[in-house]
């Protein structure tokens, strides 16, 4: 089958979902990626023949350790004015390509496009799952209707989380090539707009060393292998990635953005670590530093019900191969291209 794969371009943790999952696709399918340019050479890294073909997509504006609502709005109105054209120059480009099925990962543009062309949509993403089993807060009110609207038209969805997901968190095949050890350094894994702050008062609190990522050149899965301990934002691959490696993690969940707040409350929930914000942070690292190198704090209980860091690539894979056998069955009988089938778009 010819597919298309889209993630979205904020964070690293769409992309790692898509690497996980690029080997098992590519050894049946014809696979065409479509990303945003600034993630090409992560996932040249990652996945072997890697092309990218160019995709737009949408960021968040933030100020500090925040979410900067009325700036992003200002910053992306130019991209949703274009946005009507722009999905219909990947619909060109879909029809081209003789794509037959779309896998996207919280990307509006493809998954448009993919409606306009009479595509079937496979959604996969994590941030959806704001959308259940979590009572109403008014501050989830925005996030909600920007998640609405990135998750974009659908055919089947499928929500990957370490809690209360639809299957676990994917995780590529080369994180676990290292061995597992404590080399007694902390991985600060921080966006730029807040990592000054952050290494400022971890020199301050603590002579403990460190290694700072993203970092060109440097091997992120060797150091993760061989941390202490983490601090992090609150995305969920990082958390779930610390979780299945047994590194404890003091996360600081970006304010504004209502994935980032659930997924440090359900990290706590585990046991297995820490949130905390710019404003804390001098106070509660040094409880965190007591955690990562004291082991009698680090006893674990089971996780909770309705959480897991079981990998859930396999489990997704099936889903996939049964949508795919639908999408074949269904054209067959109604004598069209695939390509032309949607099967039930929202």
């Amino acid at each position: 089958m010819r597919i298309a794969v889209s993630c979205a371009g904020e964070g690293l943790g769409h992309a790692a979902r898509l690497a996980a999952l690029a080997p098992a696709l590519q050894k049946r399918n014809e696979v065409y990626f479509f990303v945003p340019p600034h993630l090409d050479g992560f996932l040249r890294e990652k996945i072997p023949g890697f092309h990218g073909i160019p995709l737009p997509h949408f960021s968040f504006v933030k100020v500090g350790d925040s979410v900067h609502w009325g700036r992003t709005a200002r910053a992306v109105l130019p991209s949703l004015l274009q946005f009507p054209r722009n999905v219909h120059t990947l619909s060109k480009k879909l029809k081209e390509l003789r794509i037959q099925c779309i896998i996207s990962d919280f990307d509006p543009y493809l998954a448009w496009a993919g409606k306009v062309s009479g595509i079937p949509v496979f959604q996969m993403n994590h941030p959806g799952i704001i959308g259940r089993k979590f009572p109403y807060d008014p501050r989830s009110l925005i996030p909600s209707l920007v998640c609405w609207f990135l998750e974009g038209p659908w055919s089947e969805r499928v929500h990957v989380s370490f809690f209360y997901g639809d299957v676990g968190p994917l995780f590529r095949p080369n994180l676990f090539t290292h061995p597992v050890r404590d080399e007694g350094f902390l991985l600060l894994s921080l966006k730029s707009s807040y990592r000054e702050p952050v290494l400022r008062i971890l020199s301050e609190l603590s002579p403990i060393p460190y290694r700072v990522f993203p970092q060109p050149g440097a091997n992120f899965e060797d150091a993760l292998a061989g941390c202490s301990g983490i601090i992090s934002s609150a995305g969920h691959q990082i958390i779930a990635e610390a979780i299945k490696l047994g590194k404890p993690i003091l996360v600081l969940p970006q304010q504004g953005q209502w994935e980032q707040s659930i997924n440090a409350s359900m990290l706590e929930k585990t046991g297995r670590g820490m949130k905390s914000t710019l404003r804390n942070l001098k106070k509660d690292l040094p409880r965190f530093l007591t955690f990562v190198s004291n082991p009698s704090c680090q006893e674990l209980s089971p996780l909770p019900t309705g959480f897991t860091v079981e990998d859930g690539t396999e489990k997704l894979i099936k889903r996939l191969e049964v949508f795919f056998k639908t999408i074949d069955n269904v054209s067959c009988q109604i004598g069209v291209k695939p390509s032309l089938y949607s099967r039930r778009f929202l």
